[in-house]
C-alpha cells in the first residue's frame, strides 16, 4: 500500500496536490533545500502506516452524478434597494431580483445600472429594456419616458452594488465560506457546496462570480432560507481578496494555493501568496481558516489569535489527509481515498485528472469541519461531476473525446491538463491544441517555453499552437518545421488545419486563456457529423 501510494503521489500533476522541485522551477522560482528535502522525504519515504483505521467504501454504480443547484435569488423590494444603496425613490416598482446585464436580463428583474472604465451600463436603458420585463432601474439616471421603477443614486454605482452585497450579507446569519487559489477556486467551491448540501440548503457563487461585482451579486442573491454560502474570491492585484473577504465576511476561510497566476501585477510568487494571504487577515477568533499543508507558501502566511487552523493534503499532520488517488476507467475517472481521525473514505469521481482528488480533500476538510460525517462526504463527492469547460470531457458524434479546459490558462493548471490527457486511454491519436496563456507578467517568454517543452516530452501526436506566445516559444525551441507542430493566430484559423487531421479513435486536449476563444475549437470539433473519419 505504501508503495503505490508513494508512486501515485509522485505522478500527481499539480501543485495543489504537492509542489515539488520541479513544479516550482517552471515558474521561476527556486524552492527552498529545507522545504525540498522534507517533501521528498515524504514522497519516496512515506512514513509507517497507522493504526488500521474504519474504512467506508462508497459504491458509485447507481450514483446518478448531479450538480448542485443554487436556490432561487430572493425578489428585493424597492424600500430594500432604497435602504441597501441609499438612493432615493423616484419612482416605485414591484419587488424583483437584481442584475447588471441587459443581455440576460429576465422578466421581473431590476436592472443595476454599471459603470465602468470602458462602458456606462445607463447607455442601455431604453423603452426596449422595458419590454424585455425589467421592472426597475437601479442607477444615476433613466432615459426620457421611463415608466417603470427608478431608484436614483449618487456617483459610482460599483461601490453602491457593493453596499448592496453588504446590506445582504448583514442580514444572513448562516455560514459563509470563502475560497481562493490560483488555481482550483470553482472545482473546489462546487464540491464544497455538493457535500454541505448535507446540511441544509447551500448558495454558491454563479459560474466564476468572483471580483468584487461577482460577490456582490452573490450576496445579493442570496435565498431567504439558505443556511450555508460558497464564495470564490479572485484577484489580479494587491488589496483585491481583502475588500472582497470585508465585503462577504466568510467565517471560513479557504486558501488552495499559490501559483503562477495573474504574475503581471507581482513581481514573485510570494507577493501571490502574501496576496492570497490576504483573506485570513481580519479572521476573528472563533473563524475557521483551511489551508493546503503541501503548499510551502500557503504554510507561511500568519493566522490572526484565536482562528481554527484546519489542514488538507499529503502530509500526515492534515487533518483530512489524501492517502491515495489513482486514476480509474481508462482515465476518465479518479479514485480517491481520504482519511479523518483514524476513520477512511473510498470513493470514485468520475470525471478525469489526478488534481480533482485534492480538491475533494479540500472540499472534505471544510465539510467534515462544519459537522458532515466523512462517509456522508465521499457519497456526496462521488456525484461530482466536471465543471463546465473545466477539463470537461465531450464526445463528438463520431466518437472523438474532448477534453474542454478552454476556460482559462496558466502553466500550473496546463500542466495538469497535459497529464490528463497522457492519462486516458485512446486507440488513436492524442492531440493538444494550446492556445495563448495569458497575465503572465515578466514570466511570460519562460512560462510559455517550459509549458510547451513539457508537452513535446509527453510525446503527443499532434501539438497545435495558437497565439504570438506559443509562436515565440516553439521558435526559440526549433520546433517550428516539425511535421507534429502547427501554429495559427487565432483560434478559427487553426480549425481547418485540425480537423483535417482528426480521427474517431483520437483524444484532443483544448487549453487556452479565456480571451483566446478556444471554444471555437471544442465547437468545430463536437460538432464534426457520425460518417466524419479522415486517415491521419
Amino acid at each position: 500500500m505504501n508503495a503505490s501510494v508513494a508512486t501515485t503521489i509522485h505522478s500527481f500533476p499539480h501543485p495543489l496536490l504537492l509542489p515539488t522541485t520541479t513544479e516550482l522551477h517552471l515558474f521561476g522560482r527556486n524552492s527552498r533545500p529545507s522545504t525540498s528535502a522534507k517533501l521528498l522525504s515524504i514522497l519516496f519515504h512515506p512514513p509507517p502506516p497507522p493504526p488500521t483505521p474504519q474504512v467506508f467504501l462508497v459504491s458509485t454504480k447507481l450514483i446518478t452524478q448531479i450538480p448542485p443547484s443554487n436556490p432561487p435569488p430572493p425578489p428585493w423590494t424597492v424600500s430594500e434597494i432604497s435602504d441597501a444603496v441609499n438612493g432615493r425613490i423616484i419612482k416605485w416598482g414591484p419587488p424583483g431580483t437584481i442584475s447588471t446585464d441587459t443581455r440576460t436580463l429576465q422578466p421581473g428583474q431590476w436592472f443595476f445600472a454599471i459603470t465602468g472604465e470602458r462602458f456606462d451600463a445607463h447607455d442601455f436603458i431604453t423603452p426596449d429594456l422595458s419590454s424585455k420585463g425589467c421592472v426597475g432601474v437601479i442607477g444615476n439616471w433613466v432615459c426620457n419616458n421611463w415608466d417603470k421603477g427608478f431608484v436614483q443614486v449618487e456617483g459610482n454605482t460599483v461601490i453602491w452594488l457593493e453596499k448592496m452585497g453588504s446590506y445582504a450579507r448583514n442580514r444572513f446569519h448562516g455560514c459563509l465560506i470563502g475560497v481562493t487559489g490560483s488555481v482550483g477556486k470553482t472545482t473546489t467551491r462546487t464540491m464544497m457546496a455538493l457535500a454541505l448540501e448535507r446540511l441544509g440548503s447551500v448558495h454558491q457563487s454563479c459560474g466564476n462570480w468572483n471580483n468584487r461585482i461577482g460577490v456582490a451579486l452573490s450576496l445579493i442573491g442570496i435565498p431567504r432560507n439558505t443556511e450555508m454560502v460558497v464564495l470564490e474570491l479572485g484577484m489580479s492585484e494587491k488589496g483585491e481578496i481583502l475588500e472582497l473577504a470585508r465585503t462577504c465576511r466568510p467565517s471560513v476561510r479557504v486558501i488552495l494555493n499559490v501559483g503562477a497566476s495573474h504574475l503581471e501585477n507581482f513581481g514573485s510568487l510570494e507577493e501571490v501568496s502574501m496576496a492570497k494571504g490576504e483573506i485570513l487577515r481580519e479572521a476573528k477568533p472563533g473563524d475557521v481558516c483551511v489551508l493546503n499543508a503541501d503548499d510551502p507558501l500557503v504554510m507561511s502566511l500568519p493566522i490572526p489569535a484565536g482562528v481554527q487552523r484546519v489542514l488538507f493534503g499529503q502530509r500526515t499532520d492534515s487533518n483530512v489527509r489524501l492517502v491515495l488517488a489513482e486514476s480509474t476507467n481508462g482515465g476518465l475517472g479518479v479514485r480517491v481515498v481520504l482519511e479523518r481521525n483514524n476513520e477512511t473514505v473510498e470513493f470514485v469521481i468520475s470525471s478525469p485528472g489526478l488534481h480533482l482528488a485534492m480538491s475533494a480533500c479540500a472540499a472534505a476538510a471544510v465539510a467534515t469541519v462544519l459537522g458532515v460525517p466523512l462517509p456522508q462526504v465521499g457519497k456526496r463527492l462521488a456525484r461530482f461531476h466536471s465543471v463546465h469547460m473545466r477539463l470537461e470531457l465531450e464526445v463528438a458524434a463520431n466518437g472523438i473525446q474532448v477534453i474542454n479546459d478552454v476556460y482559462n490558462a496558466n502553466p500550473v493548471s496546463t500542466k495538469a491538463a497535459f497529464d490528463t490527457l497522457k492519462g486516458i486511454s485512446c486507440k488513436g491519436k492524442r492531440v493538444a491544441i494550446l492556445g495563448d496563456m495569458l497575465e503572465l507578467g515578466l514570466t511570460e517568454i519562460e512560462s510559455h517555453e517550459m509549458t510547451l517543452r513539457y508537452c513535446c516530452s509527453a510525446g503527443f501526436d499532434i501539438v497545435a499552437l495558437v497565439g504570438k506566445r506559443f509562436l515565440a516559444a516553439a521558435e526559440n525551441l526549433d520546433l517550428v518545421k516539425e511535421r507534429h507542430v502547427l501554429h495559427a493566430d487565432n483560434s478559427e484559423t487553426i480549425v481547418p488545419e485540425i480537423v483535417k487531421r482528426l480521427n474517431h479513435n483520437d483524444v484532443v486536449l483544448v487549453k487556452g486563456s479565456r480571451a483566446m476563444q478556444m471554444e471555437k475549437v471544442v465547437d468545430a470539433i463536437t460538432s464534426l457529423s457520425s460518417n466524419f473519419m479522415l486517415p491521419f
